[in-house]
Order: structure tokens, then sequence, then C-alpha cells
């Protein structure tokens, strides 16, 4: 099916289903295909955490973890913590990003008045990118009289912050180790930066080399400083755009000490993710937006003269549309050649777009690429399931519980 046939079938669907306002379609089929790429690449020498803020969407988060076996999940936003506690109590939830001391006592306020058996002394993970941090989450446990368990965000070449001194980080693992209200699970190295590195630089491989050897240094000083066996704590690293160069590096992978990979986006192949890494995987997530209205030689405000000019120049079209909504972080794809007209400006109400000349109707949609998925799934509420050519499904993305 070429490419104008297939998205004129994702058209068709809407329009059986009687769209009539932007929706956030992903495609049922493309995305288990994804799904199982994904795990062929990982193998078994790591365990798969999913990156809930990807693919904010717990039926979308339910069929990656049906599909792929893990209870793994990464989380990045407080209101979504609080989510994914409530459905997912047998998770195993690893927080992304350094969360503010405040984020966490609010967590365990909330928590103390949930009905849940999620246990967040064993089942949860909060990231610790600094001493200072570490000190202060210590003496919220104290006041809260909770034990935390905690992982270290390691530098392995992002430089987005976290350790890069091994005696610092010597000294917080001795510190966790005598703490009565923390317990070391294990270290995040992530590694974005791999697949942007120029050739002239060394390309990604070098990177990447030098990210597994750096992060096997801090897991050395872990084997000297914890008595905790490897295999018991989360060794986490890889990201949407890195995890298929581990799974083709296994002899690598055993001393290199990492035991579990990230990823999410590359399930919908966001435009940010077309990199080499991900040239087998396949676009699984789109924007529609019905098309309000035609306008043939369309003119700006002023002087038509100038209208004219720019028609003559190419720079106004000579046949547009005006969509519903717009100014997505999104490109257009369908109809082939579309482009939002600049002279006109962006609007997140009716935006402006070349069209092909294809005559307007009912039915007419366009079709946008996101650019990446968790900037743009949330704005849209629920996200429509095609699967063999109809709309089978609607799944609702997170939310901000009671207690925020």
């Amino acid at each position: 099916m070429s490419d104008s046939d297939y998205f004129q079938s994702l058209c068709d669907a809407l329009s059986e289903a009687g769209v009539g306002y932007p929706v956030l379609l992903v495609d049922h089929q493309r995305l288990v295909d994804n799904i199982r790429r994904l795990r062929e690449a990982i193998g078994k020498d790591f365990q798969y955490r999913i990156v809930a803020k990807s693919l904010p969407s717990l039926p979308l988060l339910d069929l990656i973890m049906t599909e792929t076996g893990t209870r793994r999940l990464m989380c990045f936003h407080l209101p979504f913590l609080m989510d994914l506690v409530s459905h997912y109590e047998d998770a195993d939830i690893l927080i992304g990003k350094p969360l503010p001391g405040s984020a966490l006592k609010h967590f365990y306020t909330w928590l103390i008045e949930q009905p849940t058996r999620f246990s967040a002394e064993t089942q949860l993970q909060w990231l610790v990118d600094s001493r200072e941090r570490l000190l202060e989450y210590e003496n919220i446990a104290k006041d809260l009289q909770v034990k935390l368990k905690i992982n270290l965000e390691i530098d392995i070449g992002l430089h987005r912050g976290g350790f890069d001194d091994l005696e610092d980080f010597s000294s917080c693992l001795e510190l966790i180790e005598h703490s009565e209200h923390l317990s070391f699970s294990g270290i995040m190295g992530y590694e974005a930066h791999i697949t942007k590195i120029p050739g002239l630089m060394g390309g990604s491989s070098y990177a990447l080399h030098k990210a597994k050897s750096r992060y096997a240094e801090f897991v050395s000083c872990i084997k000297k400083n914890v008595s905790t066996d490897l295999c018991e704590l989360c060794l986490n690293t890889g990201g949407s755009t890195t995890f298929p160069m581990y799974g083709s590096d296994k002899n690598n992978a055993a001393s290199y000490s990492a035991n579990e990979l990230s990823a999410a986006s590359a399930l919908v192949k966001p435009s940010d993710f077309d990199v080499e890494t991900l040239v087998d995987y396949e676009p699984a997530a789109f924007i529609a937006s019905p098309v309000l209205k035609q306008v043939n030689c369309p003119v700006l405000p002023g002087p038509e003269l100038v209208s004219k000019t720019l028609r003559q120049l190419g720079i106004l079209p000579s046949t547009a549309v005006f969509i519903y909504g717009g100014n997505w972080l999104a490109d257009p794809v369908f109809p082939s050649g579309s482009e939002p007209v600049k002279v006109f400006g962006h609007s997140s109400n009716q935006e402006m777009y070349s069209w092909d000349g294809r005559p307007v109707n009912k039915n007419s949609y366009m079709l946008f690429r996101p650019k990446q998925s968790e900037a743009v799934l949330l704005q849209f509420g629920k996200i429509a399931v095609f699967k063999e050519g109809k709309i089978v499904d609607w799944w609702q993305t997170l939310s901000y519980p009671d207690g925020l």
C-alpha cells in the first residue's frame, strides 16, 4: 500500500466514525509490530522498562506491558505517578528525573489515604542526582517516617546532571548504606546524545563506547562499596534512539553490567526519532484534523496586489485550506506537499495550509506526524485506535487525579 493510500484509509476510518474534531490516532497493528521489534532488539540480556511519559495512556501502557511481559515503568511526573500507583499495584516504578522535595512529600501524604497494595518502600525508586538532594530526601524520609529506595543518576556523557565524580558517588553510597531511611536500588545513566554525535567527533559508535566505559566505572565503584549483589540492583540505561545498539552487542553487555533498557517513543516513532537505529520501525501515531474551508487564490489582509505578487513568487499558494486547530508540534504528511502558509501566521484555532487542489468535502482531513510523543499525545485527551480499517476504540490519556 502506498503512503497516499494508507493515509487515505486513516481518513476514511475517521469519516466513518464521524470524527469532526482534531484527534490523535494510533495504528494498532504498527504499534504491535514495533513492540515485537523492540522485544527482539532487547533480547534476553536486559529487562525492559517502559517510559510512561512518552506514551501517557493507561490502555496504551496495558497493551505494551502485556506484549512485553514487563511490569517496569519509568515515571517523570508526580500526577502520573499517582495514576500509575493506583492502576498498577504490582509495578516496579523508577522515577526518571530528580523531583523536588515538595513532590516527594505530597506523594507520601497522598499515598497514606489510598486503598492500594502498592508498596512504595519496595516498588518505588526515587532518582537522586547530587549529595544535596540525597540529604534533602533523607530528612524528608525521617520526618515522614518512611524508607526510600534511592537510584543514583550518573553522567555518562549527556552532561545534563547526575554524579560525575566517583569519590562523591562513593561517599553517597556510604551515606545510603548507613542510613535508616534510605536503601540503594541502583543507577541510571541516560545517553540520548549518542546518536547525535557527528562523525568528526567520533560518531555514535565512539560515543557508545565512551558511555559504556564510564558506566562500567560506576558499576565497579558499586562493587567496592555495596554489599548487595549486582543482579538485585536496577542498573538502567538506554533510550528510544539507543536501545537497539545494546542488544546487538551481547558479549560487551556482560562486562558492561547494565541490566535493563528504557524506551517508549520508538513504539510510535515520532519524526524526532527518524534515526538510523530505528530505521525498521514504522510511524504509528498521527494527528488528524478536519478541513474546514478551501480558499482559491487566498488573499492576505491589506492590498490585494501584495497577495497577487506573493502568489506569483510562490510564497502564497494558489489554493489553501483552513483546518480545525493547528500549530501542533507536528509536520503535515497528507495530502502530500501541504505546508503551513507562514506569511499568514500560525494559529491554534484555524491554521492555513497549502493544498494540492483536490476538492474539499465534509470528509476531508489533514494528517500530521508528531515530532514527539509526550508533548503531543496529552493535548487530545483521548487516542483514537485504528485497527483493520476502522476506529475500534478510544484510549484515555493520563490525567491529574484527586489530591492535586
